[in-house]
């Protein structure tokens, strides 16, 4: 019984401590130039806690005066529209996948090298993370 309990108790504290430690990550991260002075952040989103956390804003560190929002790129038929949204949220455990063709981050301002963005999570913490030119150039309208 008494190595049973032990058991739990173990169990337990490391429960515990895996929450206490592990934070959402951003892996695979940078940026496309789309036109002049305007540019989408693609990345993956990894959120390995047992807790939903949303991005509920982005702003650029590095260059100055660089500006970021969150977008969704919509198809309708023919038709590719990008909207801001307020938040991105990723469930317990899970991934989102930041792309062209979905959610993104859109950058205006004079874009060069490499960019370090801060991403505000729902959790009340901020994740920083550098992004860098990939050579794919697009143009969406």
């Amino acid at each position: 019984m008494r190595k049973a309990l032990f058991l739990i108790a173990l169990a337990v504290a490391a429960a515990v401590g895996y929450i206490a430690l592990v934070k959402p990550y951003v892996k695979d991260a940078s940026y496309i130039a789309t036109a002049p002075d305007t540019a989408m952040a693609v990345f993956t989103f990894v959120n390995p806690t047992p807790f939903t956390v949303c991005i509920t804003g982005a702003e650029v560190l590095k260059p100055p005066g660089v500006l970021a929002e969150l977008h969704v790129t919509e198809i309708n038929g023919t038709l590719v529209a990008m909207r801001p949204i307020d938040k991105v949220c990723a469930a317990p455990f899970s991934a989102v996948k930041f792309t062209h063709f979905g959610y993104h981050l859109m950058l205006t301002g004079n874009i060069t090298g490499d960019v370090e963005i801060r991403l505000r999570l729902s959790n009340g913490e901020d994740l920083v993370f550098a992004a860098a030119r990939t050579q794919l150039e697009i143009h969406i309208h």
